[in-house]
């Protein structure tokens, strides 16, 4: 420990900067290792990759993150085991030929890194350097293991990382640079953990607003795309904000992220944004923060600079997210029409339980706020899909829970709904509370919240009784042919948006082909799956015809407008009629005229709004709004040409159910 302290940089940095002080110049060679989910995770999609013809969901954003801040005098390879497992023999080459070993982990990834450390990282002297969430909340499980996984883990690593590692790239380098600690050795890992954050008591938030240990992010270099192939992921990643307000007793993100929303800059935002299209990324990205409505006044700015950048490009992006449900709320509800300006098309919320006294008990306030189906139905008509969380076995449930969580996400048609039995996780109050009460209960691999792993004695029904009704929602929701059934009773209340860039592409086309041969030939719910696909191609072109016959209709009246007087007095009834055109108005300008700022829009829709208000209205805004409109239409005609959003939405819901069926319902079938 004497030799640790007299290191320098072991404390967090100052401020983030790219280029790190005092840190030696010889070269350096560092190997990132991307540990593997397992293929029976929820969020993997490891069953359906030969579908879609992608090796991996998402790519290591947290290492690659990392690397940005490494400096110049590091050389770095990336092997993703993800994306292909490489023999054990060629593994430890790499390893043995590294001057560390770097690897990031979620506590679902545990299993993998063990599986290394045991094997053919054995008996080489590369150090190991380890980070991420699972580290910051399961530190003292490595530290003092009680485990034989925990052993292996507290034997194999060498640094133990907490929080972002930016904070602690001087650290690193030093520690790593130093002739006896720079080789793997035996005994405890070293722990790299702000003074406050080590010396509070387990489960302790009295830190959580402390600005010298969770420092604002000010600029912060773009990720290391260069050490993926990004055509290997479903979708890439992006983080804008870091931290959430909110004290939900469960969550452990906020005892190591911070217990505000701290935002990057818009330089930042836009640089990011501006590499994964010169890269030629296309689709999906993934917006990573912990809560994106966390800080609604920067992410206001966010959503704008994302806006603005969608508008430039044609909307080569598209994203999704997890927020608070309070996005729902009166306060927070005018941020939904601008994230549908920036082309979110999902996002996860943690509604965790229908039961208020549930959610009170669990302090998920945020949650109490709102009426959680109306807010699911208002993002719904935005025309973002909802994807959830449900958590089974906190103190207020019951058997009925069950049936509870189940009825309510079919109610409110969310076939995307993540449902998890409570985990207790290190250094939450959850945790301590269930300590003092002894009623923890001990697990190998504790942390995966979509396994039956009872991991707490319940109060209301036998760790038998939990296990089991759990079992009893995958049922429900997950069970043959129950996706195609939520899946179209989200096309009957998703209203598609238009900021869509409308591509298809070879990769699209060949999943649906496979679809069609494996569900719609091949599985005995082909009629479900079938059905699910004639509704959606029948509304699409509803859908289609109707924008169809707005647009036509719209150019007419555009027309006869030319006859009437430079001022139109408005009648009550023509007021009203054209008030109900000001929203679609405002979304074709955005959508078809990206030469005109936001600034402008809104001028103008302020301007045309106020003489509707006051029944007075110039003929040429008038004549706008029209026109405005007719472009509207033509952009919703151009949605649900064939093959049209809610088809697309078809097979993409029934492709990824394959992979909920088979994990939920795997688990249900072990016992």
């Amino acid at each position: 420990m004497q030799k640790l302290l007299e290191i320098e940089g072991l404390r967090p940095a100052p401020s983030y900067s790219p280029t790190p002080r005092l840190i030696p110049d010889r070269p350096m060679k560092g190997l990132f290792i991307a540990p593997e989910f397992p293929p029976n995770s929820f969020w993997s999609y490891r069953h359906i990759m030969p579908m879609i013809g992608k090796k991996a969901a998402f790519p290591p954003l947290g290492l690659i993150t990392f690397a940005a801040f490494m400096p110049e005098n590091w050389e770095f390879e990336l092997i993703d085991l993800n994306v292909e497992r490489l023999p054990d023999e060629e593994l430890r080459d790499r390893m043995a030929a590294a001057d560390a070993v770097f690897t990031g982990a979620m506590s679902v990834q545990k299993p993998s890194i063990v599986e290394l450390l045991e094997g053919p990282a054995k008996g080489l002297d590369t150090p190991w350097v380890l980070g991420g969430p699972y580290p910051s909340s399961y530190r003292d499980k490595i530290l003092y293991p009680e485990t034989p996984s925990d052993k292996i883990l507290h034997d194999g690593l060498d640094v133990l990382v907490w929080g972002e590692g930016a904070q602690w790239v001087n650290a690193i380098c030093n520690i790593l640079d130093d002739p006896e600690l720079g080789r793997h050795r035996d005994g405890q890992p070293l722990l790299l953990i702000p003074e406050a954050i080590a010396e509070q008591p387990p489960g302790s938030r009295k830190a959580l607003n402390d600005r010298s240990i969770f420092r604002e992010l000010d600029y912060t270099p773009p990720p290391r795309w260069d050490l993926v192939d990004i055509a290997d992921y479903r979708a890439l990643m992006k983080q804008t904000t870091v931290g959430c307000r909110f004290r939900c007793d469960f969550c452990d993100i906020i005892q190591f992220n911070g217990g505000f929303t701290r935002p990057k800059t818009l330089e930042s935002i836009r640089e990011e944004l501006e590499i994964m299209y010169k890269l030629g990324h296309r689709g999906g990205i993934f917006t990573v923060d912990d809560n994106f409505v966390g800080n609604p006044q920067a992410i206001e700015v966010i959503l704008e600079e994302m806006i603005a950048f969608q508008r430039e490009h044609d909307y080569p992006f598209s994203f999704y997210t997890q927020a608070s449900l309070d996005l729902g709320s009166p306060k927070l509800h005018h941020l939904v029409p601008l994230m549908k300006q920036a082309g979110f098309n999902e996002v996860f919320l943690g509604i965790e339980n229908p039961d208020p006294t549930a959610l009170k008990t669990m302090n998920k306030k945020q949650n109490l706020m709102v009426d959680i189906s109306e807010t699911v139905g208002r993002i719904q008509d935005a025309g973002i899909e909802v994807m959830a969380g449900f958590i089974f076995g906190g103190d207020e449930d019951t058997p009925e829970t069950a049936d509870a969580i189940a009825d309510f996400a079919k109610r409110t048609a969310i076939p995307t709904a993540m449902t998890g039995m409570l985990t207790p996780v290190p250094h939450t109050p959850l945790t301590e509370r269930l300590r003092e009460e002894g009623r923890l209960l001990e697990s190998e691999f504790s942390g995966n919240n979509s396994d039956d792993d009872v991991q707490l004695i319940p109060k209301h029904m036998t760790p038998e009784a939990m296990k089991l009704h759990y079992h009893r929602i995958l049922e429900s929701l997950f069970g043959p042919g129950e996706i195609y059934r939520r899946a179209g009773d989200l096309i009957d209340r998703l209203n598609p948006h238009i900021f869509r860039g409308g591509r298809v592409s070879r990769s699209d086309f060949r999943a649906a082909m496979l679809s069609l041969w494996k569900q719609g030939i091949v599985s005995k719910q082909r009629r479900e799956y079938l059905r699910l696909l004639w509704k959606a191609t029948r509304c699409d072109f509803a859908r289609y015809r109707s924008a169809g016959r707005s647009a036509a209709d719209l150019g007419r009246r555009l027309r006869g407008l030319a006859n009437e007087s430079r001022m139109l007095q408005l009648t009550e009834e023509r007021a009203n009629e054209l008030s109900v055109m000001i929203d679609r108005a405002r979304d074709a300008l955005i959508r078809a005229r990206p030469d005109w700022s936001l600034d402008e829009v809104r001028h103008i829709v302020e301007r045309v709004r106020a003489g509707l208000e006051a029944r007075r209205v110039a003929r040429e805004d008038a004549e706008l709004l029209y026109g405005l409109n007719r472009d509207f239409f033509r952009y919703a005609r151009r949605v649900h040409r064939f093959p049209g959003v809610f088809l697309v939405k078809a097979f993409e819901l029934s492709i990824k159910g394959i992979h909920y069926e088979t994990v939920m319902m795997g688990i249900v079938r072990r016992d």
